[in-house]
């Protein structure tokens, strides 16, 4: 949906537009942020903000695409940066803007590209890839010409987003299909309304057919016409046919071909049984307890950083048995190595566990690679184990860290806190609602439809694409009362925060003992626990995954203080 226009001219703007969602997304409502400004920029800066439009500059990395790349995302993930921004970029920072508006289209409302006179070095043009926002490319030859190509530029991008908004209840006006309106209950509410199959029409993104609806999502899931074997990347999109380009993803038990699917699973599911994660549960309260002592009870921390991160990553480590001393190695690989594409990733990781289980062989133990290893015998495949267990642990922190953190600030935002801390009973009820409310992970893993199938009277053919919105099935009115209420008292929660059917998630009953026996913890240690005063806008990353960038809080607030707290020094 890209339009690429150069020189002078401006082409036509996507017939769809997300609909504003920073303040003021009106006319002159969006932020342009000019990276590496470089000739002409002051006066275009000038220009702009004289004619009411909210600019911004900032310095990038302008070494390698990478850096720049990582420049930019850092950029947007700054707890002040707009929600939506047009991107004007020179020299290699306008590669690089659209390369982040590839991977994160809910940020970017369009790029536009100063290059060198002439376009020299640029590789845009045919060969820009196909963005869900408009591309204009200027050349640097002329400085003063930029202003005047611009402005209608805007200004007409504008024009199109109001009028998306102003037509949001017709059928062809729904918003643009991103990762991040997949977080969007508003948006996806109006999907529902329209049915609960929805045929989506972009080019170049993976997922053809959408589901949102409960009974829809339960019923299709859980046939035996859907297979896992296609490749996809975060935003959505196919997998580029050029081997060096491909992002491999984590491959191992989401898009294997069917039959392999089912023999992983079956190699964890016989041994992470509930009865062994029950049998856990005083190895997490040990790991809870002991990251919660360490952290100062009258101060502001956050809380995502001291105790939502780190505590899945401990739990990973006790159950697969990792020493001590490697466990700082586990959570750097975890949490900061991992952001890269594998095999870059993996894999020194993949040596490090054939040699947990070299010596899980010489030393039974008491974690899942000795509970495999001691049952499988010489019958047991390496490979296959240590597939499964690099999944395990990919994919085994996400979900408990988002819960947790965005369901304890939920709790304490909307006054559930105090109700949970003097009814310690409401922990596993309360659990299961902040899942469904949350939902860690909102849509469902796509699928390849191997044969003809009908949901809901609405025939898909063999050969399309399919996924689920879990947001939308989660917030299902003929399914739950109330559904956009958190109730920790809610009882009947037939959510799918967990995914349904042959990919429904192999970690769900851990996941489940940690975020009770974390949460529980909190509430029983800390009952007093309240946000700090600078969290009162608490900081989202909108993409394919919502998640907090901080928690602050204050555990045990000084109620010798008017206001109900100490002040948070230096914080």
């Amino acid at each position: 949906m890209a339009t690429v226009a150069s020189g002078g001219g401006v082409g036509a703007l996507p017939a769809t537009a997300p609909k504003g969602d920073e303040p003021g997304a009106t006319a002159g409502g969006r932020v342009l942020v000019i990276l590496n400004p470089g000739a002409g920029s002051e006066r275009l800066e000038d220009e702009l903000t004289g004619r009411g439009r909210r600019v911004r500059v900032a310095g990038v990395p302008a070494g390698d695409l990478a850096a720049c790349v990582g420049g930019i995302t850092d950029f947007l993930a700054a707890p002040d940066s707009p929600d939506r921004a047009v991107l004007l970029g020179y020299g290699a920072a306008g590669p690089a803007a659209i390369e982040v508006a590839d991977r994160h289209p809910e940020r970017v409302a369009a790029v536009v590209v100063v290059g060198p006179p002439g376009g020299g070095g640029l590789a845009l043009g045919d060969s820009a890839p196909e963005l869900l926002c408009p591309v204009l490319v200027l050349s640097a030859a002329d400085p003063e010409a930029a202003v005047p190509v611009l402005v209608p530029f805007l200004d007409d991008l504008d024009r199109q987003a109001g009028e998306a908004g102003a037509h949001a209840q017709v059928p062809a006006r729904l918003p643009a299909l991103t990762p991040a309106i997949f977080n969007d209950p508003g948006a996806l509410r109006q999907w529902r309304e329209l049915g609960p199959v929805h045929r989506v029409n972009t080019a170049d993104v993976a997922t053809s057919w959408v589901l949102t609806g409960h009974e829809a999502t339960t019923t299709a899931l859980a046939g035996p016409g859907l297979a896992g074997e296609v490749e996809i990347t975060a935003g959505f999109r196919l997998q580029s046919a050029d081997p060096a380009l491909a992002h491999r993803g984590e491959l191992d038990l989401i898009t294997i071909e069917g039959r392999e699917h089912a023999r992983l699973r079956r190699l964890i599911e016989r041994h992470l049984t509930p009865e062994r994660v029950e049998a856990l549960r005083p190895r997490i309260q040990r790991e809870t307890d002991a990251l919660l002592d360490a952290v100062p009870s009258r101060e502001v921390i956050d809380l995502l950083q001291r105790f939502a991160y780190p505590l899945p990553v401990a739990v990973l480590c006790e159950l697969f048995g990792v020493p001590e001393r490697d466990r700082g190695y586990i959570h750097e690989w975890i949490l900061e190595r991992l952001v890269s594409p594998p095999p870059k990733a993996h894999g020194d990781i993949d040596d490090y566990l054939r040699v947990l289980i070299a010596d899980r062989r010489a030393r039974p133990s008491d974690d899942l690679l000795g509970w495999v290893v001691e049952a499988e015998g010489d019958g047991l495949s390496e490979e296959d184990l240590v597939s499964a267990a690099r999944f395990l642990m990919v994919n085994g922190h996400r979900a408990p860290t988002t819960v947790l953190a965005s369901g304890v600030a939920a709790l304490l935002r909307r006054e559930q806190w105090k109700r949970l801390a003097d009814d310690p009973t409401l922990t596993v009820t309360a659990v299961e609602e902040l899942l469904r409310l949350v939902t860690p992970f909102p849509v469902g893993i796509p699928r390849h439809v191997a044969a003809p199938i009908d949901v809901k009277g609405t025939p898909i053919p063999e050969g399309s694409l399919l996924t689920a919105s879990l947001v939308a099935a989660n917030r299902d009115p003929s399914f739950f009362a109330d559904p956009d209420l958190l109730d920790i008292r809610r009882t009947s929660n037939p959510h799918l925060a967990f995914g349904h059917g042959h990919h429904h998630c192999l970690g769900a009953e851990l996941a489940r003992a940690q975020l009770q026996i974390a949460i529980g913890t909190l509430a029983r240690r800390f009952p007093d626990m309240e946000l700090a005063r600078d969290s009162q806008s608490l900081h989202y990353r909108q993409s394919s995954v919502r998640y907090l960038l901080g928690l602050p809080i204050v555990l045990e607030p000084d109620r010798s203080v008017p206001g109900g707290r100490r002040p948070p020094d230096g914080a």
